[in-house]
């Protein structure tokens, strides 16, 4: 057999197997030893990793790649020209702009009590950064709050609530209108507040549920559906209940224009609940798409309202400080203890009764702060319910934290009573 001379070469290709090995007997250049080599490992590479090798179609057949052309000895070119064609196709599993802006809008969401305080400290401290916004502001603000909670329901989710838990509904809104309105009493008459003050405690008292005892209803582990129809039908009920018991606690105090706290409570609760439970029912796909943007929006618009609210008394608010935020913090305090002490006495279940503290325990702060804006004189009887916002959202936060907590621990300790149960069991069998 003769033997290779010094001038040929084994091809690198050969070692692939992809193509024969050149039998002329030519001397390469280093261009194309280079070249060779470097396709030699790509297609090593990839035999090894399972993929496709140049030249190949890749599985999906999204990407191909053209393969080098194997240099020619006789041509001078020291170039190898290669074709590459890409196509890509769009991840599905990625985010796209729209869920990066829900995620957003449900953090801003989620920190609803911070945005409240913020908004209230900076209006104490810099009035002037709240008081150019006019009171319609208010009005359209709250207006569009209660768009927003009519968007997440339809007409027919009260009809199904009625019948599943009708004694629980109507328990709720009982306690609602009457626990607090006769604490709202004692505190208006014996906290020792001004008297614009005092119907400020009075109307904030007489107010139905506020939209953000649902977030805090969740939480804690508690009922949400019975959460938001109570919260729904308390608010409904607020057209008649507001104006008649705002004016059977203050009437006594100053003149209560009841017909106008009717009107009012008509045109920003009814009206847009009602419009927004008609929207979902009518275009549920559009407003599914609109629905996961307006909690944030909702949540940035009562700490202007807030803000405003507390802007426009900031120096009497300041002056009577303690006094106010004692009555305030007395007041939801109260609500809460009562509203799981009556239920728990009831016989209700723990978690039923977690809801109705916090039902009862916090209310609509917002609407007591337009109606007292629109229909009292002294901006300072909006006060009370601009600090109220602040206070009832700190105080559910830090329950609902209280009763996740607790209820880690029940749940574990409910584990840990199973296991041992069955470790018993099988020594027992053995």
């Amino acid at each position: 057999m003769s033997q290779p001379t010094r001038n040929h070469i084994p091809s690198a290709y050969s070692v692939a197997g992809a193509f024969p090995t050149p039998q002329r007997r030519c001397p390469l250049t280093l261009r194309q030893r280079q070249v060779t080599t470097l396709f030699t490992k790509i297609q090593i590479k990839c035999a090894a990793a399972g993929g496709a090798a140049p030249g190949e179609s890749s599985p999906d057949g999204t990407t191909t790649h053209a393969a080098l052309p194997p240099p020619n000895p006789n041509s001078s070119s020291t170039t190898a020209t290669t074709t590459t064609t890409t196509s890509y196709q769009k991840d599905p599993t990625s985010p796209s702009l729209e869920d990066d802006l829900a995620t957003l809008c449900s953090r801003i969401t989620s920190l609803f009590p911070l945005w409240v305080v913020l908004a209230a400290a900076v209006a104490l401290w810099r009035p002037e950064l709240f008081t150019w916004l006019p009171t319609r502001f208010i009005t359209w603000g709250l207006a569009l709050t209660m768009l927003g909670m009519g968007l997440t329901m339809r007409l027919s989710d009260f009809g199904d609530v009625f019948r599943r838990m009708p004694l629980l509904l109507l328990l709720g809104m009982l306690l609602q209108y009457t626990v607090m309105p006769g604490l709202g009493w004692l505190f208006s008459r014996y906290a020792g507040l001004p008297a614009p003050l005092a119907v400020g405690i009075a109307v904030l008292s007489a107010c139905p549920g506020g939209t953000a005892s649902n977030i805090v209803a969740f939480l804690a582990r508690g009922e949400m559906a019975l959460s938001i129809l109570m919260t729904a039908a308390s608010t409904l009920a607020a057209v008649v209940a507001t104006p008649t018991i705002t004016a059977a606690l203050a009437g006594t105090l100053v003149p209560v224009d009841a017909k106008g706290l009717f009107v009012s409570t008509l045109q920003v609760v009814l009206l847009p609940v009602m419009l927004g439970c008609l929207a979902n029912q009518r275009f549920p796909a559009a407003v599914s798409r609109i629905a996961r943007y307006t909690p944030a929006v909702a949540t940035l618009l009562v700490a202007a309202i807030v803000g405003s609210t507390l802007a426009a008394s900031a120096g009497a608010v300041r002056a009577s400080g303690p006094a106010l935020l004692g009555a305030v913090a007395g007041l939801h305090a109260s609500g809460f203890f009562l509203g799981y002490v009556i239920s728990k006495a009831l016989g209700l279940s723990d978690k039923i009764c977690r809801t109705m503290s916090i039902e009862v325990g916090m209310q609509n702060s917002t609407l007591g702060a337009v109606l007292a804006a629109l229909h009292f004189a002294d901006p300072l009887t909006a006060a009370p319910c601009a600090v109220s916002a602040c206070t009832h959202s700190i105080m559910g936060s830090a329950l609902a934290a209280f009763w996740q907590r607790t209820t880690a621990a029940e749940a574990e300790m409910q584990v840990q009573a199973v296991k041992n149960t069955e470790a018993s069991d099988r020594r027992q069998s053995e």
